[in-house]
């Protein structure tokens, strides 16, 4: 079988062997993808895992024949494991391009700049222990998210290295606001207020986040080569800018909640671009 992952949206697909090359479109987003001959890291035709029989599969239209995709059948080990959870709770997994890293990076040094709770926190949070894991895990995240901010100025494609650091700094970055916003927002409510439940589910979120990246269960592949253009980049900027101002100078949030709020609706706003003007994608890693 052929495994492979949508550089889109990061749906993860098996198509039957003899499909390299072929076109067809992702079942989940619908874009146009071509069929690799190999994947970064590991081989494209695996004979360890063969398609579950008797279960109905998707097809795609690939020409003159359609693409079969199925499920990962075989349990065993760690890294079967960590298939199967991609198979089963895929919807769980995150996939970052270019353009989210960019701007997480760039959002998290603005409020670093602009919000004195950001560098309070975060001098707390490194200098509350003296492990040396914690300090060594700072300079991945710093390196982390330095890439993040470089390689969208850049067309060099991404080490395996490379994505690994910037994978460190996403899941960090994400899963820590998730749970200190979540903390936040527990403490100033009221112990009846059914609105809890978000708070909860940030924290729950942010633990499942550590937890995959603890197993192994997110990798480099979670990184797609997506390029971002001129234009995204710079719509990115602005639609950061005035959520972060709103945030942190109009309702005066909490530096977490302000992080997570400018991510979720930059994200949206470049998936809403991306439909409304196809355009804008750079398409060229197709």
């Amino acid at each position: 079988m052929i495994r492979f992952k949508c550089i889109y949206c990061g749906h993860r697909i098996l198509a039957c062997d003899g499909g390299h090359g072929k076109k067809g479109k992702c079942p989940n987003c619908q874009h146009m993808l071509v069929v690799p001959y190999a994947t970064k890291g590991r081989p494209a035709v695996s004979s360890d895992y063969e398609p579950i029989p008797d279960r109905p599969r998707s097809r795609i239209s690939a020409g003159d024949k359609d693409l079969r995709f199925g499920s990962i059948s075989g349990f065993g080990g760690q890294e079967d494991a960590a298939e199967l959870y991609r198979e089963k709770a895929g919807w769980l997994i995150p996939s970052y391009d270019e353009l989210s890293l960019f701007l997480m990076a760039v959002t998290l040094v603005l409020l670093y700049v602009v919000n004195v709770p950001t560098r309070e926190d975060i001098y707390k949070l490194i200098t509350k222990s003296h492990d040396v894991r914690v300090y060594m895990m700072a300079v991945i995240f710093l390196g982390g998210m330095c890439l993040s901010i470089y390689h969208v100025f850049t067309a060099r494609e991404k080490t395996s290295f490379e994505k690994m650091l910037m994978l460190f700094f996403a899941v960090v970055a994400n899963a820590i606001t998730g749970i200190i916003a979540g903390v936040f927002v527990i403490k100033q409510a009221s112990t009846h207020d059914w609105l809890l439940v978000f708070p909860v589910w940030n924290i729950i979120n942010g633990v499942l986040l550590l937890l995959m990246l603890r197993f192994k269960i997110i990798d480099e592949e979670c990184i797609s080569d997506r390029r971002a253009t001129f234009i995204q980049v710079i719509l990115g900027l602005l639609a950061v800018s005035v959520v972060l101002i709103l945030c942190n100078y109009v309702f005066k949030l909490y530096w977490a909640i302000t992080f997570s709020i400018c991510i979720i609706y930059t994200t949206s706003f470049d998936r809403a671009l991306q439909n409304v003007f196809p355009g804008l994608t750079d398409r060229g890693d197709e």
